[in-house]
């Protein structure tokens, strides 16, 4: 189990920071093997991995697994294009969400995270462009 402040994407932050990211947090748990996401379904949120393991599949049939302090969701929530992938958990999972209707204002107040989606989102590109 990892603490938000481990997250990837949150480490570093200065307390304060982390203490008002994580008053914004809902924590969601789903059972081994329920499909957590549905490639083509709506955003509902951006999700933190705080324990246990999903897989992701994506619609080229690659599949990788995500575990505590990964990241994912963020990519419909900024494109409005629906899920890219499907997503399923692999043991029981504890997850810190974001809904969506708190996305955007979420990332205004706090830019450092903004900024370290896209680096994320930057690299996925790279990856992909890589395996074309």
């Amino acid at each position: 189990m990892v603490e938000l402040k481990q997250a990837k994407l949150l480490q570093g932050l200065p307390d304060s920071e982390l203490r008002s990211i994580e008053k914004q947090m809902k924590t969601v748990k789903h059972p081994a093997g329920h499909e957590i996401v549905l490639r083509g379904d709506g955003g509902v949120g951006f999700m933190i991995i705080t324990d246990g393991t999903v897989s992701v599949a994506t619609v080229q049939g690659k599949t990788r697994k995500l575990g505590p302090g990964d990241s994912f969701g963020e990519m419909a929530l900024l494109d409005q294009e629906g899920r890219s992938a499907t997503i399923t958990a692999d043991s029981d999972v504890t997850m810190a969400t974001i809904p969506e209707w708190n996305f955007k204002p979420f990332l205004k107040e706090h830019p450092e995270v903004a900024y370290r989606l896209l680096q994320t989102l930057s690299r996925r590109v790279r990856q992909a462009e890589g395996e074309a």
